[in-house]
């Protein structure tokens, strides 16, 4: 067992290595480092496709079904009167809480370094 660092990279030097690949360094960088990133990743493309397939179903129901935005412009009003958002108190408290997060948001805390003993 080799218990001295210097030891162990006389020791790993002294292996007989064979060369690597043609282009290996160019293959690993085109890979890894060099390599484009992708504009949208896997659930992001689920996410925009079921939001665009409600957005067309719904917009079939206004086309076809009589009276439909009317239903469905009914139904929001009620849902946003049951859920409180009518109330200017909470339309406040709602803006006052989008700002906060939105400006912690925008608050860069440096992270420490940690060194290394």
């Amino acid at each position: 067992m080799i218990d001295d660092d210097d030891a162990l990279d006389l020791a790993l030097a002294a292996l007989p290595l064979e060369e690597p690949p043609a282009r290996l360094h160019g293959r690993i960088m085109a890979a890894t480092v060099y390599r484009p990133r992708v504009a949208v990743i896997g659930w992001e493309t689920w996410l925009i496709a079921t939001l665009a397939a409600v957005a067309l179903w719904l917009g079939w129901l206004v086309i076809s079904v009589p009276r439909f935005s009317d239903r469905l412009s009914d139904a929001i009003a009620r849902l946003a009167d049951a859920g409180g958002l009518t109330s200017l108190t909470t339309l406040g408290w709602l803006a006052v809480g989008i700002s906060v997060v939105w400006w912690l948001s925008q608050l860069t805390i440096p992270s420490r370094r940690l060194r290394s003993r």
